[in-house]
């Protein structure tokens, strides 16, 4: 495994780690919202997908695993101008690689976000769990208490067992706002395929069906399965439809 520290567009490093395998083909993988990209989604494509001659790249977004910022850091534009430093990174390093997304729940927002506006991208995409409508789901989190949080210290800290504290802005909450994926992604910008838990009580499974249909995404259901999609046999199913649909010609 590679490690490398990427230089943002915004003053700020970027911890990425890339797994190569032959490079023909690199999986750029965006993690979720509080998690990283030592998660455990992402260790099992680090496992997965280069066993079958496929690469894989994955970057801790800003405020996140081992990012040097906190809340200053996170921001939407940011997230996504990350992405994009990842991606020019893997064309550096393997120009002529066929390069795929794997984006999980907010990671998959941001990818959406990324695809949306990208000059040049990659043609696949896979969603697990997305959290393609992020205003809604972090508004139920805006209490009084955050209210008076962000008013004595500028941010709230949601409450959720996190890899690391999360804090949540002001300026952070008015981004997810301006950054609507249903307004600003249009179908045909990429082949999309995605998978939701039917069960899943953190990204609504019918704002992912919604969005599905508009965007002409394959959408799968693991019908009990939770946000985090690690239910018994799920990981194998997710990997299974991942890479299948990833490293198809």
């Amino acid at each position: 495994m590679q490690t490398e520290r990427l230089n943002s567009k915004h003053g700020y490093e970027i911890p990425t780690q890339a797994i190569w395998a032959g490079g023909e083909r690199v999986v750029i993988a965006c993690h979720g919202f509080g998690s990283s990209k030592a998660s455990p989604m992402i260790q099992a494509l680090n496992q997965a997908l280069p066993s079958k001659g496929c690469g894989v790249v994955s970057f801790d977004l800003p405020a996140h695993g081992e990012s040097p910022v906190w809340q200053e850091g996170l921001r939407v534009p940011y997230c996504i101008d990350d992405l994009a430093v990842v991606e020019d990174y893997v064309r550096a390093q393997r120009p002529q690689a066929k390069i795929g997304y794997f984006g999980s729940s907010f990671g998959a927002y941001i990818t959406l976000l990324y695809l949306s506006q990208a000059a040049v991208h990659g043609e696949r995409a896979f969603l697990r769990s997305a959290a393609v409508d992020m205003p809604a789901l972090v508004d139920t989190w805006v209490d009084q208490k955050a209210r008076e949080d962000m008013a004595r210290q500028g941010y709230f800290v949601p409450d959720y067992d996190y890899v690391r504290e999360m804090r949540v802005t002001p300026a952070f909450l008015q981004d997810l706002e301006a950054y609507n994926v249903f307004e600003r992604y249009k179908a045909g910008t990429a082949a999309l395929s995605m998978v939701h838990g039917g069960q899943d009580s953190v990204a609504p499974y019918q704002a992912a069906q919604t969005f599905a249909a508009a965007s002409g995404a394959d959408f799968h259901t693991l019908p009990q399965g939770e946000h985090n999609l690690m239910g018994e046999g799920e990981l194998e199913q997710v990997l299974a439809w991942s890479s299948g649909f990833l490293l198809a010609d």
